[in-house]
C-alpha cells in the first residue's frame, strides 16, 4: 500500500463504495467503503510535500495620478438624456436569433389575418 497513487479510478471506486454503503448499507458494503477510504488516507499521507515559497518583500508602490485631472475629465462629460421615469433615454435592444425573428413574423401575420377576418365579419 505504500506505493499507492491517487488516481481518478481510485477516487471513483471510493465514491461508489461510500454511496453504496450509505444508501443500502450492509456489513460487506460498509467494510468495502472503509477499506477504500483507508487506501485513500494512506495515499494522501504518502504524498510528497511541496516547500512553500518565502514571501518576498513588498515592492515600492508607484505614485498615483493626481486627482485634479480626474475631476476635469468628469466635468467635461456630457450628461445623459433621462426620461421622466428616471431611465436612460436609450436602452440596449435585445438581440434575437433568426428562429425567434421568424416566430415573431409568423405571429404578426397570423394576428393581422385574424384582425382582417374579424373586420370582414363585422361589416
Amino acid at each position: 500500500m505504500k506505493n499507492l497513487t491517487i488516481t481518478p479510478e481510485l477516487l471513483k471506486q471510493a465514491k461508489q463504495a461510500v454511496n453504496s454503503a450509505k444508501f443500502s448499507a450492509t456489513a460487506e458494503r460498509k467494510k468495502e467503503a472503509v477499506d477504500m477510504l483507508m487506501k485513500l488516507a494512506v495515499a494522501v499521507q504518502n504524498l510528497e510535500e511541496v516547500k512553500t515559497a518565502e514571501p518576498n518583500e513588498p515592492k515600492a508602490k508607484k505614485p498615483k495620478a493626481k486627482k485634479a485631472k480626474a475631476k476635469k475629465a468628469k466635468a467635461s462629460k456630457k450628461k445623459k438624456a433621462i426620461h421622466d421615469n428616471g431611465r436612460l433615454a436609450r436602452k440596449a435592444r435585445v438581440t434575437r436569433n433568426s428562429n425567434q425573428r421568424l416566430d415573431d413574423l409568423a405571429t404578426k401575420q397570423s394576428l393581422d389575418k385574424l384582425f382582417d377576418n374579424a373586420m370582414a365579419l363585422r361589416y
